[in-house]
């Protein structure tokens, strides 16, 4: 009864204890079994399953292939905890006994080949990671939006569960692959922007570092605001500041770093486009956005995880928090490194975790 595609007739399922035809949603759960083993589903996954159309889910984007893991693993060639730490770090099942997709067996032939041909483990190990953190935020907002979007109308209108389930998981695998050719252009496009920049090492050569301008963008007030906003109001106001942000450091010509709440962290090659980015940001706010504030440095970091570390990164960091409201404060190499601008000298300044007294300035205009 637990072969792949055959599904068991109520009583059996009822004396399996996976059905009980006198529950209230006793037909919408019947009409769900049956729809999850007709993709692959066996007996033993509906009975594990918490939530049967997360495995619905499950089944129709990711069709289990002859292989288990370690069954790959073997053929591969790799040593075990190698296998199961780059599985791991991008995300990917590390079950020895679990039949995997084609694509994830795949996905570890080439980790396995990056790590002892191509890379090292090191290298390949951090690569992983920024994928798999890169992948999983990716799902986060997508399933999100579905749910949002998708499956919660539907459900308010009265539409059965199990048609929300199929609709959600036809829709998924059908719109999944052009998503992921999306995805594949964006990547091609940055991979050549990011090739294109300026870039050193350290003298060991152990890591990239740049000379960049960083930034960081700060929502004013944000901690007291979220408490009186309700929590459509509080999304609202985040997705706003995450879309001003985008845009003003898109046509200033700089990338963003990462997100975090209320904070942004860009840079740019030239300290003047990040200039040009505080001042779009600070006036920008209006009565849907509280005021932001930001703080620039410029200097040698280093990249490291697709983030960037450095005395600068923290320089700059420091410099937003002392910002007034609707106001840019920069650093002595970014006013040096600018021309067209008109500066306003700060009093001198004594940051945390800086031994000197720190000369900024208030960019005007």
């Amino acid at each position: 009864m637990s072969d792949e595609g055959q599904v068991p007739d109520p009583d059996d399922l009822e004396r399996l204890g996976l059905y009980d035809p006198a529950a209230l949603n006793s037909t919408d759960r019947l009409e769900l079994i049956r729809y999850v083993m007709s993709r692959g589903a066996t007996v033993e996954d509906v009975a594990a399953a918490p939530n049967l159309g997360e495995l619905a889910l499950d089944m129709q984007l990711r069709p289990r292939g002859p292989l288990t893991f370690g069954e790959v693993v073997h053929d591969v060639r790799v040593e075990w905890s190698t296998a199961q730490r780059l599985m791991t770090a991008i995300g990917l099942s590390a079950d020895p006994d679990q039949r995997i997709t084609a694509d994830e067996a795949a996905t570890l032939r080439l980790l396995a080949a990056a790590n002892s041909a191509l890379l090292g483990e090191e290298a390949t190990m951090q690569l992983a990671r920024v994928a798999g953190n890169a992948m999983a935020r990716i799902a986060e907002t997508l399933v999100g939006v579905f749910r949002l979007r998708l499956e919660l109308p539907r459900r308010d209108a009265g539409t059965p569960y199990v048609d929300v389930v199929k609709e959600y998981a036809n829709l998924a695998q059908n719109l999944l692959p052009t998503f992921v050719c999306g995805l594949d252009a964006a990547l091609r496009r940055q991979i050549v922007a990011v090739a294109e920049r300026m870039w050193s090492t350290d003298e060991e050569r152990s890591a990239v570092t740049l000379l960049r301008t960083v930034g960081f963008v700060d929502l004013v007030g944000y901690t007291s605001a979220a408490a009186s906003l309700s929590v459509r109001e509080l999304t609202e106001v985040l997705m706003e500041f995450d879309e001003r942000t985008t845009e003003a450091v898109a046509r200033g010509h700089g990338q963003i770093v990462k997100t975090i709440g209320d904070e942004a962290m860009f840079v740019t090659e030239d300290a003047g486009d990040a200039c040009r980015i505080a001042l779009d940001l600070v006036e920008s706010s209006d009565d849907n956005l509280p005021p932001v504030r930001v703080g620039l440095a410029t200097g040698e970091m280093v990249s490291v995880f697709g983030d960037l570390y450095g005395p600068e990164v923290n320089l700059a960091a420091r410099l937003v928090a002392i910002a007034s409201p609707a106001t840019a404060v920069v650093s002595e190499q970014v006013r040096s490194a600018t021309s067209g601008f008109e500066f306003e000298l700060l009093p001198p300044l004594i940051l945390k975790g800086f031994t000197e007294q720190t000369t900024a300035y208030r960019i005007l205009r």
